[in-house]
């Protein structure tokens, strides 16, 4: 059976990185009309109740439209503009990890498909003074993600794909997760080899290419295999 590429609108902010307000609904209501497939409200910043509100309404949106709906609770760090504490911190005092009962009500009531969870893993950082840097190997809590399955009920999302440790990844489907985000490792690519070849963006879109390849059939497949498509 061929594969299917489709098109997701993903990391709608209610508040920014700035903590500026965003017009969501605008954002949202556009990409529904432009066809795109699935959408993602993020409004994890705000409270609990809020988070709940702003979800229901987009998920109101998307389903209206046929397509399904994400959005996040926990505190996935890594986007914010100030400096991230140790990675080694954030795990060991569970930083922003979402909670359970929370996920339960969550999903209950916001109505929403998919759930961006927190469990140790981290966006890969987008300032000037990081963004070139390897991400730092993070681990997941497959135990949680487990327990957050258990009780949201619905498919889990995992972003920060870029850097987890393979056999943290792979336990972490086995648990619930479902879809998983990778930006750093194709954003590197690209910017990295238009460093090599400057202004050649089709040798940078064909090393998007293989790291793709490398990542999809390697990397989450067979490790062994990763190496040999590099």
């Amino acid at each position: 059976m061929p594969g299917h590429t489709l098109l997701h609108l993903d990391h709608i902010p209610v508040i920014d990185e700035d903590y500026k307000k965003v017009d969501y609904v605008e954002l949202v209501a556009r990409a529904l009309k432009a066809g795109y497939q699935s959408v993602m409200i993020d409004s994890s910043r705000l409270s609990l109740e809020e988070n709940i509100k702003v979800t229901a309404e987009i998920s109101a949106m998307a389903h209206e439209a046929g397509v399904p709906c994400e959005a996040e609770l926990g505190a996935v760090m890594g986007h914010e503009s100030g400096e991230m504490p140790p990675y080694e911190e954030i795990f060991a005092k569970k930083m922003g990890f979402t909670k359970l009962e929370e996920a339960k009500r969550f999903a209950l009531e916001s109505k929403c498909d998919w759930l961006s969870v927190a469990v140790g893993n981290i966006h890969g950082q987008v300032a000037e003074a990081v963004r070139n840097q390897k991400k730092p190997a993070a681990r997941l809590d497959v135990e949680h993600i487990g327990a957050l399955y258990q009780a949201a009920g619905i498919p889990l999302v995992l972003h920060g794909g870029s850097g987890v440790q393979h056999e943290c990844l792979l336990e972490a489907v086995k648990a619930g997760i479902a879809k998983i985000n990778v930006g750093t490792e194709m954003r590197q690519a690209y910017e990295f080899a238009l460093q090599e070849k400057e202004g050649d963006i089709a040798y940078a879109q064909d090393k998007v290419y293989h790291k793709v390849r490398e990542y999809i059939a390697g990397y989450l497949y067979n490790s062994d295999l990763a190496n040999e498509l590099k």
